[in-house]
This record gives structure tokens, sequence and C-alpha cells, in this order.
């Protein structure tokens, strides 16, 4: 299991639905905060910020990247672009405390050590670590000797990567981990969403709870990873898919965060028991085998002593009488009593 604040994921709880505030406030203190609120209204349990200046992501401040549906791309500078996006640390912090006031786990992901050091002196109750720091072994490190749990997307990496970064968090203390599947493209096709690696990584992973990082359009891939065993899913979030931004038009609008909580709960639900892989009678048909499943029926009225031939048998609903593999064994046989026509015939309706 994984806890994180005062949520646990992982069997045999409900799966927890992460909502990654990310870039999508823009910069916007008050818009992050209306976020926020919104959120609290859908009822999600955890909500997630980024801490991060341009200089601690890029030293190609002046490349450009595109960004945007067809039709609506924009190219603009990655270091502005980062700047522009980013929130000071101390608005992130009250975001968190925001967040927790209205009942949520609120945490973020840092992409530095500075950063790290900034939410441990404001509480963070765990971290989540971005696909792009995979192979960050020092930044991992430090973080790690937090102590606190950690969620690691794996995303843009190989196994053997994975590996090296799972090694390093557990060596230097992180004693809640969970690893989520992630295919690192914005947004994700759905035909490459590869969701057959999460039972992989949870033979390979026994001690983590696994997950998604989904970054696909709609819900499927979601749903689907909790058929699978995830755990945890993040999705990235925004007011509107129609607002100006590089991640806006490939997040899950806040207004379907409620519809996508309860269904990754049904989802969880529909897969039965933890661990009770069987097919069993369950509680809801037992009427129904009474009532809606064929047995052995009387056709017409006998006298006790009678034997009974195979055209005095059919095999109808009700399922109160000897199931019809008994035909045979049946035929041939004498009643014990007089009984009517249609009557379910039992053991102890012979000699």
């Amino acid at each position: 299991m994984f806890t994180l604040g005062h949520r646990t994921a992982g069997e045999p709880h409900p799966p927890l639905l992460v909502a990654e505030i990310g870039a999508n406030h823009d910069g916007d203190v008050v818009k992050a905060e209306t976020m926020v609120r919104a959120l609290a209204e859908q009822g999600a349990e955890a909500i997630k910020f980024q801490l991060y200046t341009a200089a601690e992501l890029v030293a190609d401040h002046d490349r450009d990247v595109t960004w945007g549906p067809a039709g609506r791309q924009r190219t603009e500078r990655i270091g502005p672009m980062f700047d522009r996006l980013s929130l000071p640390r101390e608005a992130v912090r009250d975001l968190m405390a925001l967040g927790e006031e209205l009942g949520m786990v609120s945490f973020a992901t840092p992409f530095s050590e500075d950063g790290v050091d900034y939410l441990e002196s404001v509480g963070v109750p765990g971290y989540k670590v971005a696909a792009s720091d995979v192979g960050h072994l020092p930044f991992l490190r430090h973080l790690a000797r937090t102590g606190k749990p950690v969620i690691l997307s794996l995303g843009k990496c190989t196994l053997s990567e994975a590996d090296e970064a799972v090694e390093t968090l557990l060596g230097e203390g992180v004693a809640s981990l969970s690893l989520l599947h992630c295919v690192a493209e914005y947004p994700a096709p759905i035909d490459e969403m590869n969701l057959r690696a999460i039972p992989l990584l949870q033979q390979m992973y026994p001690e983590a709870v696994i997950g998604l990082s989904d970054h696909s359009l709609g819900s499927t891939a979601a749903i689907a990873a909790v058929a699978l065993g995830a755990g945890i899913v993040e999705k990235h979030v925004t007011p509107s898919q129609d607002d100006d931004g590089p991640d806006h038009w490939f997040s899950l609008p806040i207004a379907e965060v409620g519809a996508l909580t309860r269904a990754l709960a049904d989802a969880h639900l529909a897969l039965g028991e933890p661990g009770s892989a069987r097919k069993h009678v369950v509680g809801g048909e037992v009427a129904e085998r009474r009532t809606a499943i064929r047995s052995l029926i009387l056709a017409r009225a006998m006298s006790a002593g009678e034997r009974v031939t195979a055209e005095d048998v059919k095999i109808v609903r009700p399922g109160t009488g000897l199931a019809p593999r008994y035909l045979d064994a049946v035929v041939g046989m004498a009643l014990s009593e007089d009984l009517p026509a249609n009557t379910p015939l039992t053991w102890d309706s012979f000699k």
C-alpha cells in the first residue's frame, strides 16, 4: 500500500485520482486558487502542483517549442514559457494549504534539490518525481533522504533506468513508493499507451503501488488501467480545454473530475475482492438461480409408483428442481407420491 497524507492507495483501497494542476493556472495565482476550489467541489481527493523555474529546467532558453492542437498551434521560446507558467514558491505553499483545508491531499513536484528543501520546510506530505528526472540520481538521493512518500513517473525510460531509480530511492530511505506507468507524449495516442506494462511493473516491483500517469485524451486509458491493477491515476486538469496554454487542450476538464473519480472507483469495485480470482455464484444471483435457470419439471400429473419416462419430464424454469444433467438418472425411477403437472422434481420425488 501507499499512503500520502490521509489517503492510502493500493489494494484493498479504491484507486486514487491525482488532479495535476501543473501549468494550467497559466502563472495566475487567482486562477490557481479558483481551480483548487473547483476541484474540491468535484470531490477531488488529491491535487498536485509543480515547483520550478526555467533555470532549473533548461539551458537552451531560446529554443522554440510548438504546442497546441492542429489549427491552434503556437510557437514560443521555452525559457520564457517556463517562467511565464511558474508560480512563486510562496503561492504554491498557500495553494497547498488551501487544498488541505478543503480536504484534499496537496503536494508537489520539485525540480531541484533546493525545491525539495523548500517543500520540506512547509511540510509537504510527499513528492511526485517527473518522468524527466528518472535518471537524475543525485536529485533522487536528495529527495529520498526526506523519508517522505514518493510517486515516480516512468515515462521516457527503459526498465534498466527504472531499476536504477527504484534502487536509489529505496536504498536512500523511501519507505512508501508508487511507480506510474507513463507515456510522455502530449497527448499520448491511445494506441501507444501500452497499458500491459502495468501488470509487468507489478511483478517487477511488488514493494510499490503501480499506477498510471495518463496524458491521453478522455478517460478510457485511466479506467482500463484500473482494470489492470492501477492503484493511482494522475491526470492533468484544466478549467477549459479552450484556455490558452500548452497543456490545456489535452487535459481533463475539472467539471469531469467527479465523474472520473466515480468511474475509477466503480472499475475497481467491479474487479471483485482483492486476491479472489474465482468464478462463483454471487449474492444477487442466488435468487436468479431459483427462478431463471432450467431444471427437471414433471410434464404431466402422475401417480405414486409410476415410472418416469423422458417424455414425462420437461426442462424449463424455475430452477428449483434437479439440474438437467440428472435427466438420464431419473428416467425409469418410480415416483414416491402423487404429483401434479409442473412439479419440480427432486430426489425426494422418487422411491
